[in-house]
């Protein structure tokens, strides 16, 4: 089988050559965690998101959709002050902002 696995990370750099020596820097830093990889797999037409590394703190998908719906509830409760509503609204806007990030990117989970 034959699949094309894809590292992306976001450099700020003066040449291409600066940045893909700046992501190999990241690579090897240990303080760094660079452990989640596209894996396209040409047979199938799909690209899979996987962490080599396991994070057993980390939502599946299931819990995910459980926090947004409770997020979201949280938002229509009167009385609710509103620097409380700032923060799920916050919340909201990065758990929307992954699955665009998957979405974009065909990745399934």
């Amino acid at each position: 089988m034959e699949f094309r696995v894809i590292w992306e990370i976001e450099i700020h750099a003066a040449s291409p050559e600066e940045a893909a020596h700046e992501a190999r820097a990241v690579q090897l830093r240990r303080d760094i965690s660079a452990t989640v990889f596209g894996v396209w797999e040409h047979a199938r037409e799909t690209m899979h998101r996987i962490d080599v590394v396991q994070h057993p703190e980390r939502l599946d998908p299931a819990e995910t959709i459980a926090v947004r719906t409770c997020l979201r509830l949280l938002q229509c409760v009167p009385g609710v002050q509103d620097n409380i509503k700032d923060l799920v609204s916050a919340m909201l806007i990065f758990l929307d902002r992954e699955d665009a990030m998957f979405a974009r990117f065909g990745v399934s989970r």
